[in-house]
């Protein structure tokens, strides 16, 4: 993959990941890996918000605590706090610094509750837009940022306004070397009900509409959030009515989560290459047909940047890489 060009055409390269979560340092690794691989171009494929906030509340006298997965988190000064509010932000939590009122208030009322929490999640993703502008300018590297169905539709208008950085969802952009990048953020339906889940159907007018935009499908990428079904990019542990993981003789049941209108998509349409993220369990990568669709995965509560490399060079995939780190 990494061999010398020989043919003097110029080989593009992609660096893509997904489903950062919020993971502070997983999106800083993820810019920092488009310096170590050499990439041009940088894609993410969606649920870039956190899952939950962390109150650090005071307790008197500038004393801090707050709780993380169940551990106590103690900050008794500033420098203390910083490093309990990186913590918190690096495995994609939002830490939020209140007082005892303040914390009383938002625990009794429900909408400030998720107010504060919507503020918080545009918040971060509006900083991550800036630091990637400032980042990828001097290097003239572009960022296709796209959410995915965790993601609240709010915070596209954070990702707008920027020159280095761009929302793919349901657009039609053009890469260097002609190839043109297509987007679609929606899943089919989970069972949390996510703000951009669809039923089957729905999710198939939406990648309808997706394929008029397309002009040129063997060199296109498209950037589909949930991966298509029985694709083995799609493995997810079974859940009981109760959302709890289903075992059998102490091993984690399987099962394919992806998407029949995906699947129909690529079938019908033979893009030149699809990404994918949502399923956080199936790095990997397939063919359906002349398509060649990649997963990176995801390990983000764990503060692991996975990703994948991609070259492209006179219009076919000359080689791909998963990496982790």
């Amino acid at each position: 993959m990494f061999g010398k060009n020989i043919s003097g055409s110029k080989i593009i390269r992609l660096l893509y990941g997904s489903d950062f979560h919020g993971s502070e340092l997983v999106f800083r690794k993820f810019l920092a890996a488009a310096t170590q691989y050499k990439a041009n171009v940088l894609i993410v494929g969606g649920d870039v918000t956190g899952k939950a906030m962390v109150p650090m509340v005071n307790q008197g006298n500038g004393y801090y605590v707050g709780y993380l997965f169940g551990q106590k988190e103690e900050a008794s000064t500033q420098e203390e706090l910083e490093k309990a509010k990186r913590t918190i932000s690096n495995v994609g939590f939002y830490p939020i610094i209140l007082e005892k009122d303040e914390a009383d208030e938002l625990e009794n009322d429900h909408q400030k509750m998720d107010a504060r929490f919507e503020e918080e999640m545009r918040k971060r993703v509006h900083e991550w837009m800036v630091l990637a502008e400032d980042k990828l300018a001097p290097q003239n590297i572009q960022l296709y940022f796209m959410p995915g169905n965790d993601d609240l539709p709010s915070i596209d208008s954070e990702i707008e306004g920027f020159k280095f950085v761009h929302n793919p969802d349901m657009r039609r952009c053009i890469l260097e070397g002609d190839y043109e990048l297509y987007g679609n953020s929606n899943a089919n339906m989970t069972p949390w009900a996510c703000a951009r889940d669809l039923e089957e159907t729905e999710l198939e007018k939406r990648l309808n509409k997706l394929e008029e935009l397309i002009q040129n499908p063997e060199k296109s990428i498209c950037v589909l959030h949930v991966p298509p079904l029985d694709s083995g990019l799609d493995q997810c542990p079974e859940l009981d009515k109760d959302l709890r993981i289903i075992t059998q003789g102490g091993q984690v049941v399987m099962k394919s989560a992806g998407s029949t209108a995906v699947r129909a998509f690529i079938e019908k349409v033979q893009p030149l290459l699809t990404l994918h993220g949502h399923i956080h369990e199936s790095p990997g990568h397939t063919r359906i047909g002349r398509t060649l669709c990649i997963n990176a995965g995801s390990e983000y509560a764990e503060g692991i940047m996975k990703a994948a490399i991609i070259n492209l060079e006179n219009g076919k995939v000359k080689g791909h890489l998963l990496i982790s780190g």
